[in-house]
């Protein structure tokens, strides 16, 4: 009788100069258990971002200088778990028939090589799979850098008869499908995430999302409710949405969500970490955000440059912003629960644009949230960076890293850099 397959599927560590837990979840890895279990397997999932409380800081694990590569300050760090315990997590994981990799963001890369890494050394013999982002936007670097036995690029979607074949499991369903929360993995934190929807309609020229995701496809309202409500069972009291246009035909898909959770009375708040699109924010969303306990609303702007905003794509403008945070703070949401994104160090971007921005969204009685831009590979704006000769072709993924990027590429002094951040938080 043969036995049935086991898969251990690793979350690894942030590597950067800062990390900041915004209520993250391995979104990906969870559809893949999902997707394991129909095909008879059996899942155990090691998370080096668990537990650590949302919001909050991430542990920081130092490197030593040697470990550091060349250029990068002392400053960068890894964040998660120590490498004891994912030792510990790791042998306690059992018979294992195959290790699958995730990458969160690329330029986290080289501690997704280090987990490969560790695994490799304790459990010989057993192939390794690296799948994620990293590998689908840097094939090429993490075919010859990872370590991998078998490197995925692109969504599981597009991937399902390559991975069936590599982890030798029927190309179809066997069973029937259970969620992840129903296969023992929520770690039990009181806080989540979801997605009502994959991939996103829209193509802005700095967003990889159409190379991530499959085409847009929104998931049903009733079982976004579920979902929800089983983690409410579980004791989870937070959800953020990682949804790349969560407000998308909103009065098919948002409101009726809204409605149901209010409804059932479900004992949530709710968070909105990735950038909401402002010109879907009416009266009716902001008013459904405030009956539902919304903690975390960001919208994103970038710029308040009209040139900058039609070249990126369209898809927002100043006094659509604007109409957006006036629906929210009518709706009576409190002002500092509200944020609006906005990006510095874009090509050809001075800072008094950046400080007209940083004014413009102060103006209307709400944050501006201000972070480094850098470029995505595979977008039209990295093949413009590339085609400029500011980058060079052969350039490490660890270098689009935004802080680093902004750093060592966006050619704004640190000293204007530090001035409007500054002047963001006043």
């Amino acid at each position: 009788m043969r036995l049935v397959m086991k898969f251990l599927l690793v979350n690894p560590w942030i590597a950067d100069t800062s990390a900041y837990n915004f209520w993250l979840r391995p979104l990906g890895l969870y559809r893949l258990a999902e997707w394991l279990h129909e095909r008879g397997a059996e899942v155990s999932l090691l998370d080096c971002l668990s537990p650590f409380p949302a919001p909050g800081k991430f542990k920081k694990q130092k490197l030593a200088p040697s470990a550091l590569p060349e250029g990068v300050p002392k400053a960068f760090g890894f964040y998660g778990i120590g490498e004891g315990e994912f030792l510990r997590r790791l042998e306690g994981a059992g018979r294992i028939d195959a290790v699958l990799v995730t990458s969160a963001l690329s330029y986290w890369y080289p501690r997704a090589l280090r987990a490969i890494e560790l695994a490799r050394s304790r459990l010989p013999g057993v192939p390794v799979v690296l799948g994620g982002v990293y590998p689908t936007l840097w094939p090429a670097h993490a075919e010859e850098m990872s370590g991998a036995d078998y490197v995925i690029r692109g969504p599981l979607a597009k991937n399902s008869p390559k991975l069936a074949e590599i982890l030798g499991l029927p190309e179809e369903p066997v069973r029937e499908a259970k969620k992840w929360y129903e296969l023992s993995l929520h770690d039990g934190a009181a806080y989540g995430a979801i997605r009502t929807a994959e991939g996103c309609p829209f193509s802005c020229t700095y967003c990889a999302s159409n190379l991530l995701s499959e085409k847009y496809k929104p998931r049903k309202v009733s079982d976004c409710v579920e979902e929800l409500s089983a983690l409410a069972g579980f004791g989870v009291r937070e959800i953020a949405f990682y949804d790349d246009a969560l407000l998308v035909d909103a009065k098919n898909r948002f409101l009726p969500l809204m409605r149901e959770v209010k409804k059932r009375k479900l004992p949530l708040a709710f968070h909105t970490p990735n950038g909401l699109h402002a010109r879907f924010l009416d009266s009716e969303v902001a008013e459904a955000m405030a009956e539902n306990n919304f903690l975390t609303i960001r919208l994103s702007l970038e710029t308040v440059n009209e040139e900058r905003q039609s070249q990126s794509g369209g898809k927002v403008t100043a006094p659509i912003t604007k109409a957006a945070v006036e629906n929210l703070l009518k709706a009576g949401i409190p002002p500092e629960r509200i944020g609006v994104y906005l990006l510095m160090g874009l090509p050809g971007q001075t800072s008094e644009e950046v400080e007209e921005s940083i004014r413009f969204v102060k103006g209307l009685g709400v944050r501006p949230w201000l972070a480094e831009y850098s470029p995505i590979p595979g977008t039209p704006d990295f093949d413009k960076v590339l085609a400029s000769g500011l980058l060079p072709p052969d350039i490490d993924p660890l270098w689009t890293n935004n802080s680093l990027y902004f750093w060592k590429y966006s050619g704004l002094p640190v000293e204007e850099a530090q001035r409007l951040k500054r002047l963001s938080r006043m």
